[in-house]
């Protein structure tokens, strides 16, 4: 009898767990023994074959716990090695007992219901909380079976222990509701896109930046739904660009519309979407708005530019009170001394020296801008370096030796003369302060090839060097090691902004103690540079030799500058007009009055330079024109204006000369001189 209760519980066992295995995936839980419709029950086993040996070595060593019982006692008519050792009972224990004594009252009750209303199926997969002999509450899951046994219906469980999987049921829920914590809290737009760009999930940020309630709204949609068409494609060609390279693209700033309307500055980063066997799905994204932090970064630099002004303030106050101080003052000496005192022209030349610093002091200051007006022309460095060796050597002082290694051949580059000119004196100042104790100035030049041919100007000093957080701070204006009044900050900011502005750049090396140097290079120019000598032509020396009288409308508000200008142009022979400003020059532009030359200030109040060089030509289309100012002119507005040029201030007579002269005679195939034609 015993034999074919294991041979017959071994079939129903075998057939049982094979079922229970292939639903595994799709296992119904419920509450305990919640009958559900199924197919009638499996028949009856009615006459028992004879017994088999192998079916009750199934039965025992199946790894799931397995036992039958009575269906009316509820007792124990046989169990495996699983159920003994999951539950801690002997065979002769569980023996002992009915099924009531291991399952919770609860489950109790429902299986005696479910066996009273004969509601219990072989599909039917049920769960039961069982006791041990130690007390503690396992949950399983159960599917059941009837057969007979000695002519009284029995049943077959087949278990399977829930508990890991309630473990890591309850961890994978507690880290989902983690994720979810973080993704409604984090303060950042996280989203997936599959690889249409469409919207597979997103957090609530993403939803609200989008003028949606819930994520819900966004999940099936594209950017088209939510941004312009710009930003949309923009989007899209960021995913498109991970999703192709599979590889992030992190940092990126975008400009987006938000729900109120107001546009947003994003900095997104996205990273490649895979699934578990690693196949690019989609991209995975997260961007946080940072419109606050470049706000706040705004006034932070406009906050560092005022403490800058207020830093610049006292430099270039002590430099420019020194200057005037030499010009009021030696103009007060002048005016008292007696005609032909030997004195005055010493006096003037000192006056005129001033001037000349003073003026180079602005020149400085809209370099540093990038309002200072340049006259770009085919220069040799050899030159350059060559003319300033003798003054560098009497600014630099005895303590300093001056050396130059100049290139063999001339080192041409096409830039401004005196820009050129600053960018050295600025370096070998900077130098000279290096070395308080005396030292090497070494200026060379020279041909750099490889990538493209540039011309090489270096600067090396013997001096203290620098460290590193120095050389971090090297060209940024304002930044100066020296005591207050004794430096604006502004030399070494120069030499690199005049460095930009002629398409080069600018390389220090620098070790303490040793010395530094600065290695500046340039566009190499193939024209031919004009000399020293040529340029010095630009003196005032008498006249010029016009070749007729010019009669001239001279426009400035400036009452000193005009009344200079007027008497340069009048020593040349020229009869002047003057107007102290548009409205009145306009007055004097009419048909009947006639004009060689127009000479006129940009920037005035009220009808600036462009707009009457405009009326004047509506009067006399060929009108000549000389614009001067103190800034750099926008060149877009001078366009289309032929036998137009311009003159940057300060000037001397001579320079005021010379560009009259080129714009009436100009070389023969070559540009009028100074700029716009």
């Amino acid at each position: 009898m015993a034999d074919w209760l294991y041979w017959t519980a071994g079939i129903v066992a075998a057939a049982l767990a094979g079922a229970a295995f292939a639903r595994a995936a799709t296992r119904r839980t419920g509450p305990p023994l919640a009958p559900v419709p199924s197919p009638p029950p499996a028949p009856v086993v009615s006459e028992p074959p004879a017994p088999e040996v192998p079916y009750r070595l199934l039965f025992d060593i199946h790894p799931a716990p397995l036992w039958a019982f009575d269906e009316a006692s509820l007792r124990f008519l046989a169990t495996n090695g699983a159920v003994h050792a999951r539950y801690g009972y002997t065979s002769d224990e569980l023996l002992s007992l009915t099924v009531r004594d291991v399952l919770a009252r609860p489950c109790a009750d429902a299986l005696i219901g479910g066996l009273n209303a004969d509601a219990l199926f072989p599909d039917d997969v049920l769960v039961w909380e069982h006791r041990t002999k130690a007390g503690a509450v396992l949950p399983l899951e159960v599917v059941t079976a009837r057969f007979e046994y000695g002519g009284r219906p029995a049943r077959l469980v087949v278990a399977t222990d829930l508990t890991d999987r309630r473990r890591a049921e309850t961890a994978l829920r507690a880290s989902e509701g983690r994720l979810r914590d973080v993704l409604a809290n984090i303060p950042c737009g996280v989203f997936w896109k599959d690889r249409a760009s469409i919207y597979l999930e997103c957090n609530d940020r993403v939803a609200r930046d989008y003028g949606r309630d819930v994520a819900g709204e966004v999940v099936g949609r594209t950017d088209d739904d939510f941004l312009t068409p710009d930003a949309a494609e923009y989007a899209r060609a960021c995913d498109r660009s991970v999703m192709e390279s599979g590889e992030p693209l992190l940092n990126t700033d975008e400009v987006r519309p938000g729900a109120d309307g107001k546009a947003s500055q994003l900095l997104v980063s996205r990273v490649p979407l895979r699934d578990g066997a690693g196949a690019l799905i989609g991209v995975l994204g997260v961007y946080q708005d940072v419109t606050e932090h470049k706000r706040l970064e705004a006034q932070f630099r406009q906050a560092q530019k005022m403490e800058a002004i207020g830093r610049l303030a006292g430099g270039i106050a002590h430099d420019f009170n020194n200057l005037l101080t030499i010009i009021t003052g030696n103009t007060h000496l002048l005016q008292h001394l007696p005609p032909g005192d030997p004195e005055q022209p010493q006096l003037i030349e000192d006056i005129n020296d001033a001037a000349t610093r003073a003026a180079a002091l602005t020149r400085q200051l809209l370099t540093f801008s990038r309002k200072q007006p340049t006259r770009p022309e085919v220069i040799d460095l050899n030159e350059i370096v060559s003319g300033l060796s003798s003054l560098l050597r009497r600014l630099i002082g005895e303590r300093v030796t001056v050396r130059t290694e100049l290139a063999p051949n001339p080192v041409r580059v096409r830039a401004d003369r005196g820009q050129i000119e600053q960018v050295v004196m600025n370096l070998a100042v900077n130098a000279k302060d290096a070395m308080p104790d005396g030292g090497t100035l070494t200026i060379g030049t020279g041909e750099l090839a490889g990538a493209g041919r540039f011309a090489r100007l270096v600067v090396r000093d013997t001096g203290t060097g620098m460290t590193a957080e120095v050389k971090r701070h090297l060209f940024e204006p304002f930044f100066t090691t020296k005591d207050i009044g004794k430096g604006t900050g502004l030399g070494l900011a120069t030499v690199y902004g005049i460095v930009q502005q002629s398409g080069g750049a600018i390389e220090v090396e620098s070790e303490l103690a040793v010395g530094t140097t600065f290695d500046v290079r340039f566009p190499w120019c193939d024209g031919a540079a004009r000399s020293s000598a040529e340029i010095s032509g630009l003196g005032l020396s008498g006249r010029t030799g016009f070749s007729f009288r010019r009669t001239v409308l001279l426009v400035e508000d400036e009452e000193r500058l005009r009344k200079m200008v007027r008497l340069t142009l009048e020593t040349q022979g020229c009869v002047v007009t003057e107007a102290n400003g548009g409205e009145a020059a306009l007055a004097l532009l009419t048909p009947e009055r006639h004009f060689d030359l127009l000479v006129t200030d940009l920037v005035m109040p009220g009808i600036d330079g462009r707009e009457l060089a405009a009326r004047a030509r509506a009067v006399r289309p060929d009108l000549p024109i000389v614009f001067v100012s103190g800034y750099v002119p926008d060149q877009r507005r001078l366009e289309g204006l032929a036998r137009a040029v311009f003159l940057p201030k300060p000037f001397t007579p001579g320079e005021l000369v010379k560009t009259v002269e080129r714009l009436f005679r100009p070389a023969k195939g070559a540009p009028v001189a100074g700029g716009v034609t």
